[in-house]
């Protein structure tokens, strides 16, 4: 029998997602075994594990607790301090690279590529002020339960873009993330994300929330992807340089190696 839509749906997104993790996998026992060299299989695995459950931990609230909340946000910090940014855009505006990042903030497979991957891209090239990454909103995970939370929830990212700090909250978001699914991204969950950075002005968040450019511009994003013939699909990535672009193919997932492969093809 000739498996339904929804059928094919579903193990697409099975498929996908074991990719993700898989790539997740990869990339995180690469950096433990460069940081922790001649620590012993066991140990790596622990530390493994510990950095899953902080990742994961609280979830289930949408606003941890103050402990808890103190330590996901230095682990952002830890990862973007230092690191220029401006709207959805973080690195050097100078670089000769950019990497545009198409994204869905309920993406489960967003949410692997950024904890998982993008890390230790950050950290080798954008840092370095090798790459700037650019970031667009797609609506993808979020679309198949409840469209009506994309733009929302997109805006209150690039609300907080309007004080530079659209990166904190989007990992914010990411680390925090629950199953698309259920109907977890509300008002109360929103603002919670916005209440954990301490650099970020509440009330001026609150008002920038309502300023029209900012569904302009997430709807420029769908437009965006359509013109230019990506799939369409999060995570998406196309990295483009001084010698041309490559982009993400179809029912691709960018990998440590493809990244560091592209930011060299287009340099």
């Amino acid at each position: 029998m000739v498996a339904s839509r929804r059928q094919q749906k579903e193990q697409a997104r099975t498929a996908r997602l074991a990719v993700a993790e898989a790539a997740r996998a990869s990339a995180v026992r690469r950096r433990r075994l460069r940081v922790f060299a001649g620590i012993v299989l066991l140990a790596a695995a622990v530390v493994a594990v510990v950095v899953a459950v902080t990742a994961g931990g609280g979830a289930g609230s949408g606003l941890l607790g103050k402990r808890q909340a103190t330590r996901t946000y230095r682990q952002v910090e830890r990862l973007l301090a230092g690191i220029p940014q401006s709207g959805v855009r973080l690195g050097d505006p100078g670089a000769k690279v950019t990497m545009t990042y198409v994204g869905d903030l309920e993406c489960p497979y967003c949410r692997a590529f950024t904890l998982g991957v993008l890390p230790e891209f950050i950290s080798s090239y954008v840092r370095t002020g090798k790459v700037k990454i650019v970031y667009r909103s797609l609506c993808t995970a979020t679309c198949h339960f409840n469209s009506s939370r994309f733009v929302p929830q997109q805006v209150a990212a690039y609300a907080a873009g309007e004080q530079n700090l659209f990166w904190q909250y989007a990992e914010l978001f990411y680390r925090e993330q629950e199953d698309e699914s259920q109907a977890y991204v509300t008002e109360h969950y929103l603002r919670g994300l916005a209440q954990q950075i301490p650099l970020l002005h509440f009330n001026r968040w609150l008002v920038d929330r309502h300023n029209p450019a900012l569904v302009s511009q997430v709807q420029a994003d769908q437009t965006f992807v359509s013109k230019s013939r990506l799939p369409e699909q999060t995570p998406e990535a196309v990295m483009s340089g001084p010698i041309g672009s490559e982009s993400l193919p179809a029912n691709a997932l960018p990998t440590t190696d493809w990244l560091s492969s592209a930011v060299r093809a287009v340099s």
